[in-house]
């Protein structure tokens, strides 16, 4: 790849930074559709930031300069993390190509408040029982979603890879089941979660209520069968369930259930089935297994989780409090 040169210097960042070498960068990440899409948008943005400040050649203070914008703008860490590794990436990934020199190798180190909780909180057994007990009904949407809540409480699968599964994927193994899962960011089926009989028969059940589904190469080269689909009265009926279909079902679930909280989202799904597994004695290192954690020091930090859940301190004081109050 071949830098492009310009001799109108107040608009090098963007004829360096052309659509063609974004483009070139975000397919080199080889992420899934929503994670592409954030990585452009990070980019575009900062090359935004370079071409309304006339930086004819940014650099390394440029960079920096962008990041605490961004801090001025009170962004959240989050965002500002995000943006900062992808800009990162970025660079890195021009000068590896030879377009551009990655200016970000000496930028300032990135600091923000350590995340120590989730920003999502966990589904109590009693909200979980709650939520799958909500969904009744033998028509076909009751029975998939039912299906679908009960595998991501089970499992802890996220709605991504609930999207991604297949009906090919799910396997008898005799006293449990098997789902080969495609991860956060992954390109193929690269590891295997353990379905519980009675999930899997929710599933089942499902699978035997519903019609023809339509076949798709989303996910695969080959042509494979949904294992949840839309049943909604449009284009998408019959095709596969997106990530935020999944999401919003289930949080409709939730609140239909009396459980409304900002904090509570399908994502407590899965801390639920962390923190359950955690609290029931097993091994950390088995629940990071579970959830696919590239280190057990994600798992880790789902111990926040436990550590209130379990707390007496609080309780204790008001059952002292109301019990003296005549």
């Amino acid at each position: 790849m071949t830098a492009v040169t310009t001799t109108n210097t107040a608009q090098i960042a963007v004829e360096y930074f052309s659509d063609d070498v974004i483009n070139s960068f975000i397919a080199s990440r080889h992420g899934a559709a929503n994670s592409q899409r954030t990585y452009r948008n990070a980019v575009k943005r900062m090359i935004q930031f370079f071409a309304l400040k006339d930086c004819a050649a940014p650099t390394t203070s440029d960079f920096d300069a962008f990041i605490n914008t961004l801090r001025g703008e009170n962004k959240s860490d989050s965002t500002i993390r995000l943006y900062n590794t992808v800009g990162k990436m970025f660079f890195r990934y021009l000068e590896k190509h030879g377009v551009y020199r990655n200016v970000t190798a000496d930028s300032e180190p990135l600091r923000l408040k350590k995340k120590i909780a989730h920003k999502k909180d966990a589904l109590s057994k009693a909200q979980a029982q709650k939520l799958l007990a909500e969904v009744v009904g033998e028509d076909i949407i009751s029975l998939r979603d039912k299906a679908i809540i009960a595998l991501c409480l089970t499992c802890g699968l996220r709605t991504v890879e609930v999207e991604r599964a297949n009906v090919e994927d799910l396997t008898d193994c005799g006293n449990y089941f098997t789902l080969e899962v495609m991860g956060k960011g992954s390109t193929q089926k690269d590891a295997t979660v353990k379905v519980a009989p009675r999930t899997a028969q929710l599933i089942q059940k499902y699978l035997a209520a519903r019609g023809n589904v339509v076949t798709d190469k989303l996910f695969s080269s080959e042509a494979q069968t949904p294992l949840f689909t839309s049943d909604s009265n449009n284009s998408s009926k019959g095709k596969r369930l997106s990530s935020q279909s999944v999401g919003k079902m289930i949080k409709a679930r939730l609140k239909k259930s009396g459980i409304n909280s900002k904090k509570i989202t399908a994502h407590s799904t899965r801390h639920f089935a962390a923190t359950c597994a955690i609290m029931a004695g097993v091994d950390i290192r088995e629940v990071s297994a579970m959830l696919r954690h590239s280190s057990i020091n994600v798992t880790m930090t789902y111990l926040h989780d436990i550590s209130l859940q379990s707390r007496r301190a609080e309780l204790t004081v008001a059952d002292n409090l109301f019990g003296c109050v005549a």
